[in-house]
């Protein structure tokens, strides 16, 4: 009889194995970012991130992606990581008086808002489930009730869209 092979391990990066993170790496849902040290700008340090699925389409431009970070900052600005843009403010208005948004708060809820305004609702809620929820056209076809195609076209005018609300956010803050 000849000995048994044993299966070979899967191995992790040493910052998965620390947290205890390996049943969302073996899913592929995150990556490993090496940046600098923002305390020592010599050292490397290994960052954990979520990967972001508007990174993986081939349809987004680089300028785009980068509007997609700034808008999610913005998002996370104002009403700290959730999409739904109107959320906080209604929870202001039903506890008056209680809750007043910093200076910083006020300006990204006014810029969100304009945002919001210039792509329209239905492209606002199509930029937060890819930006803020992190899901990918099939995802939102299977979500929404729509064909893949059709998805595809509307996240194509969706970041054009945004591109377009950004471009006249900057000349209103330019003025």
């Amino acid at each position: 009889m000849g000995k048994a092979k044993r299966k070979a391990q899967p191995r992790y990066p040493q910052i998965v194995q620390e947290h205890g993170l390996q049943e969302q790496w073996n899913s592929r849902r995150l990556e490993v970012v090496e940046g600098q040290d923002e305390e020592n700008p010599t050292r490397t340090v290994e960052r954990l991130r979520v990967k972001e699925t508007y990174n993986s389409l081939k349809m987004i431009t680089d300028y785009q992606k980068k509007l997609a970070l700034r808008y999610a900052l913005l998002v996370e600005r104002a009403d700290g990581a959730t999409p739904d843009t109107f959320a906080n403010v209604n929870l202001c208005s039903v506890r008056r008086n209680i809750w007043e948004p910093t200076h910083a708060q006020f300006m990204a809820y006014e810029s969100l808002l304009k945002i919001r305004k210039s792509v329209g609702s239905y492209m606002s809620d199509i930029l937060d489930l890819i930006i803020m929820k992190n899901m990918d056209c099939a995802q939102i076809a299977e979500c929404k009730g729509f064909s893949a195609y059709y998805v595809a076209g509307v996240v194509m005018s969706a970041f054009i869209k945004l591109e377009e609300a950004f471009e006249e956010v900057d000349n209103v803050i330019a003025r």
